[in-house]
């Protein structure tokens, strides 16, 4: 992703402690998720045109399938960024197949250099994407989890977005590329258009902190809603209710093509597009918050009604 701006916040609301326990269909497995950002990072950059690439792209096929998602591979040839480039995207739908949907989104590529890395010498390492990429992989799969063992009430598709940050930070076309073919699919064809979208990308931080997206809060108000009523529902602690930044991600080309669209980000990474972003970096406790709400907004939201 690439930050646009700044938007101060004059001052911060933690959202308290829920006092009901979480029935059993919102139960997550934070380890889990963790030692599935780790297998991602230990097949090595998720570059496209690599073997690591290829690995993990199988593996998302693979644990979608065998937790009950059907699936559908979007692969093309990309060009935006002045040479052929073959990505995929993975969608794994759940639940019935007719009435209303919504898509829960993670991109699934790492960056091939660390361009914010403080340490010169290594500004051309690739980014391990522990967070940057393995942690709202890992959130979707904790959620397709629950919906393994529950079927949801509503369809829920799961977007594993490619090419999303291959770009140079100069460029913003070359950019969120796998949701920008997603986007224009489903403005091509209206039918499966999910009613509501919600990105997850860099969710797994040690030093969680979530606060609404500026352009998310603008243009899907109620969806920040719906995230902030899930977190106070399930406890969560680390979202706050004043937007802070607005930024360049997945849920700009949905919210371009009349998809109402929230991006669920930490933003406040130090080890953003550095060779730091590392499982070391990441949590546990952060990634099940977080996994928590995605499943709250699926099986308790507004949304979640037939």
């Amino acid at each position: 992703m690439r930050p646009a701006r700044w938007v101060s916040a004059l001052a911060a609301l933690v959202l308290p402690l829920a006092g009901a326990a979480c029935a059993s269909r919102l139960e997550v497995n934070g380890e889990r998720a963790l030692a599935r950002i780790q297998r991602q990072v230990d097949a090595g950059p998720r570059i496209p045109g690599t073997g690591a690439h290829q690995t993990i792209g199988d593996w998302i096929v693979s644990e979608c399938a065998r937790l009950g998602g059907r699936m559908e591979r979007q692969c093309w040839t990309d060009s935006a960024l002045g040479r052929p480039l073959a990505l995929c995207n993975f969608i794994a739908r759940f639940g019935p197949q007719g009435g209303r949907r919504i898509a829960l989104l993670a991109h699934w590529d790492s960056r091939p250099f660390s361009d914010q890395d403080p340490e010169p010498s290594h500004r051309s390492d690739p980014v391990p994407g522990a967070n940057d990429g393995a942690s709202g992989v890992a959130v979707l799969l904790e959620v397709a989890e629950a919906m393994k063992r529950e079927a949801p009430p509503i369809g829920v598709d799961l977007v594993f977005l490619d090419g999303e940050d291959q770009g140079q930070s100069s460029r913003p076309q070359e950019f969120c590329l796998g949701a920008r073919h997603y986007a224009h699919g489903l403005a091509l064809d209206g039918t499966g258009r999910p009613a509501a979208a919600f990105l997850f990308d860099m969710v797994g931080d040690r030093d969680l902190g979530i606060w609404p997206e500026q352009q998310s809060a603008e243009r899907a108000a109620n969806l920040v809603a719906i995230v902030l009523d899930g977190a106070h529902a399930t406890g969560a602690r680390a979202f706050h209710q004043l937007a802070k930044y607005a930024l360049t991600d997945d849920h700009v080309p949905l919210l371009e093509v009349g998809i109402p669209a929230v991006d669920i980000i930490d933003f406040d990474y130090p080890a953003w597009h550095t060779h730091l972003d590392r499982p070391d970096r990441v949590s546990a406790v952060s990634l099940a918050e977080v996994s928590r709400v995605a499943a709250w907004i699926v099986y308790r939201s507004p949304l979640s009604r037939p």
